[in-house]
């Protein structure tokens, strides 16, 4: 299902971007990704729940939340568990 959202956003913003429809959603799809990530960081940061359960709460992988949680110097708790399904075993 696709939703048409319109819009308006400073001109500068789009200064030397191809003006394509693909482009465009290409646009709002990695701000959306960025957002969700960091929104679901706040609420782990916040104590609402595991980094599991808040990935699955805002549709990210568990992986690319925990390494996105690492790179901004948040070490997520981990379970003996958890540590085992990241290492594969």
């Amino acid at each position: 299902m696709e939703q048409t959202i319109a819009i308006q956003i400073p001109h500068r913003w789009l200064e030397d971007v191809p003006k394509e429809g693909t482009t465009l959603q290409q646009i709002f799809k990695l701000g959306l990704e960025q957002y969700k990530i960091e929104r679901a960081l706040v609420l782990y940061q916040d104590g609402a729940g595991s980094l599991g359960y808040v990935a699955e709460r805002f549709g990210l992988s568990k992986r690319k939340l925990i390494q996105e949680a690492r790179s901004q110097g948040i070490e997520p708790d981990f379970s003996e568990e958890t540590v085992r399904e990241e290492l594969g075993g």
